[in-house]
């Protein structure tokens, strides 16, 4: 006995279709637009599947009471044709579809004619199914080209169809002869012996006149086609989809016909005629082709140059095959080669710093499930073993049930711009201590100044016998601070000019012993002051080609920095004399340098210890490395913490080599 099926869906030419699919497998189908329908009609006469459009299966709790008592009783299986949302908003009816007695399974929407006739293939038991057995339909392809030929072959596959194929007319003319199929489809284009030719000669054999014909074609055929089909006695020309529903039901309707006469047009049209107006058509055609290509050929050449010429990498995903295209400016960003990479997903989560692979996974499934902007930063692995900070911004194209099917965007390397970024923070924080510092250093002489000034002005009022020795001291102790508003003065506007330019000197023949000496003479009542013995080792006449001023400053630093860091210690000055080099070396006792400080010890603003013990603007080594490196020389620093630095100026005796030059 066959089995029943019960179909539930909206009147509609789909419907049909449907109905003829199911029953082209040897299967008794019922067509019912409602439940109420189907609940009559399981209670008298039960069925073997209960095929229901899900937007039908919503109507009522007391119509789903009654399904499900139905169901139960009869032993009828359930499959629910829904799309995605539906099968969402099913599952949470009370009570679930899922409980629903002998519930099969959904069937996804959009569903194909040939996906309806597998999925209830599976929902119907082996008994019922080998009951049903029939003799199947034989089925013939033409078609010079593999790929609609295999094409074909797939969407008639759920059919079980008996398949015939041919890959040129005569081939497919020898096969029906020999086989006599119930039914031929054939590709209007094919060398030789076309798909119009073959209807005409499969008309014209009288075995063979009555079986159905159907014509296809990859465009949609015109009015000149369909005309030369009628007169040749076609059933139908349709144009070829991927989808195919089109194709099978026009298949599925012949089929059930059973190739009946076919009624030609009122009009006639001559064969030449008609084949003169396709070539020409076919001539249009061709030149739009080739339209195409050039075009196509112009977009790829003009999104290679955008990508090539572009500094952020491009990426491109396909999630129906799980590939992933990346541009090789992305993988020459990480140093990959191109066979490097596997272009995979999870290729890509593995160059992914293992921090950050959760954040970007959250951002890509909050994209492709929500909507939401991806945007994300995070770092990817150089082939070097070190990682490179990146940001990613994409899109996911979607089809037309909202799923997405390709993503694609770009990926742009910020390393550089998150270390100047970082430098830039850090000059910043610098130049805010350093304005702290220097109005400190400012305040500091003028508040002494003041009260120098101020305890003169008292004396002079007192008019006291020892004024004179009194006003004498306070002089000299403003005369100091004046002196040292005037240092500090001239290291801002120094510095000022050396940020810009290098310094500039006013060279002649010095000698480097005797410009020694008299800074040495210059600060032994800063030394006595601080308790510090300047201990001088002989001098030799050491000449060369330097600014006086220049170098003046910078021994007069080396002494103070001495001073200030090893108070009460000896400060030591040696002269080093060379053919062609000289080097001034300045030793002091004091506190040292940590090893982390030495390399940015003559950098602006940079600073071996912290301010608040010790003051001074920071600039003072600065100022001596651009002076040195003026004269062509350079400045290096040894040091322990605790036991002292040793300061080596060494100086080319010819001068720097642009003045040589």
């Amino acid at each position: 006995m066959k089995p029943t099926v019960l179909l539930v869906e909206d009147p509609s030419p789909l419907r049909e279709l449907q109905v003829l699919a199911l029953e082209s497998q040897g299967w008794q189908v019922t067509a019912l637009a409602d439940i109420h329908a189907a609940v009559t009609l399981l209670n008298a006469e039960p069925a073997q599947l209960l095929v229901v459009a899900a937007s039908l299966l919503t109507a009522g709790v007391v119509e789903l009471a009654a399904l499900t008592k139905a169901l139960a009783t009869t032993g009828t299986g359930l499959c629910v044709m829904a799309f995605p949302a539906e099968q969402e908003g099913l599952r949470r009816l009370g009570p679930p579809v899922r409980d629903f007695e002998g519930f099969m399974g959904f069937l996804e929407r959009p569903l194909s004619l040939g996906g309806l006739v597998e999925g209830t293939r599976q929902a119907l038991s082996p008994a019922a199914l080998e009951a049903s057995s029939s003799q199947r339909a034989r089925v013939l392809l033409a078609d010079d080209d593999p790929v609609s030929r295999k094409l074909l072959q797939l969407q008639l596959m759920p059919f079980r169809f008996e398949v015939l194929t041919a890959s040129d007319g005569l081939a497919a003319l020898e096969l029906a002869r020999r086989w006599s199929p119930d039914l031929v489809l054939a590709d209007a284009l094919m060398p030789g012996m076309d798909g119009f030719k073959l209807c005409l000669a499969l008309r014209q054999d009288p075995r063979l006149a009555r079986v159905p014909v159907i014509l296809t074609h990859t465009v949609a055929p015109d009015e000149l086609d369909l005309r030369m089909a009628h007169n040749l006695g076609a059933n139908g020309f349709v144009r070829r989809t991927q989808e195919g529903d089109e194709l099978v039901g026009a298949v599925l309707r012949e089929l059930h016909m059973g190739g009946a006469a076919h009624a030609p047009p009122p009009l006639e049209l001559a064969t030449e005629e008609h084949l003169y107006r396709m070539v020409r058509q076919l001539e249009r055609r061709v030149g739009l082709l080739e339209q195409a290509e050039r075009t196509a050929r112009e977009s790829e050449a003009r999104f290679r140059l955008v990508v090539n010429g572009s500094y952020d990498g491009i990426w491109d995903w396909d999630l129906r095959r799980q590939a992933l295209y990346w541009s090789p400016r992305l993988l020459e960003m990480l140093g990959l080669p191109a066979e490097g990479f596997a272009a995979t997903y999870d290729a890509f989560m593995e160059l992914i710093h293992p921090e950050d692979r959760p954040e970007v996974m959250a951002s890509l499934s909050a994209h492709l499930e929500r909507g939401a902007p991806y945007d994300v930063s995070f770092r990817l692995r150089h082939v070097t073993g070190g990682y490179r900070s990146c940001v990613s911004r994409g899109r996911a194209l979607r089809d037309g049930q909202g799923r997405p099917v390709r993503m694609a965007g770009i990926i742009g390397d910020v390393t550089e711009q998150l270390r100047m970024y970082r430098e830039t923070q850090e000059a910043v924080r610098a130049r805010d201590e350093f304005l702290s510092v220097a109005a400190h250093e400012l305040r500091t002489p003028l508040a002494a100044l003041r009260l120098r000034v101020q305890g003169a002005q008292g004396v002079l009022k007192s008019n006291v016998s020892s004024a004179p020795e009194r006003l004498e001291r306070a002089l000299d102790a403003a005369d100091r601070q004046v002196q040292r508003l005037a240092d500090l003065v001239e290291s801002l506007l120094d510095v000022s000019q050396l940020q810009g330019s290098a310094p500039r000197l006013h060279l002649e023949d010095v000698d480097l012993a005797t410009v020694v000496r008299e800074v040495v003479a210059r600060s032994e009542d800063a030394a006595a002051r601080v308790g510090c013995q300047l201990v001088v080792s002989p001098l030799v006449p050491t000449p060369g080609r330097w600014d006086v001023a220049r170098l003046s400053q910078v021994v007069t630093h080396l002494l103070s920095n001495a001073m200030k860091f090893g108070p009460g210690k000896p400060v030591e000055v040696a002269l080093e004399s060379e053919r062609d080099m000289a080097t001034l070396v300045v030793k002091d006792h004091g506190i040292g340098i940590a090893p982390g400080r030495v390399d940015g010890l003559f950098r602006r603003f940079e600073r071996a210890v912290p301010v608040r013990h010790y003051g001074g603007l920071g600039l003072g080594l600065y100022r001596l490395r651009r002076i040195v490196e003026a004269h062509g020389g350079d400045v290096s620093v040894d040091s322990t913490p605790g036991e002292g630095a040793t300061f080596r100026i060494r100086l080319p005796r010819s001068g720097p080599v642009a003045a040589r030059a």
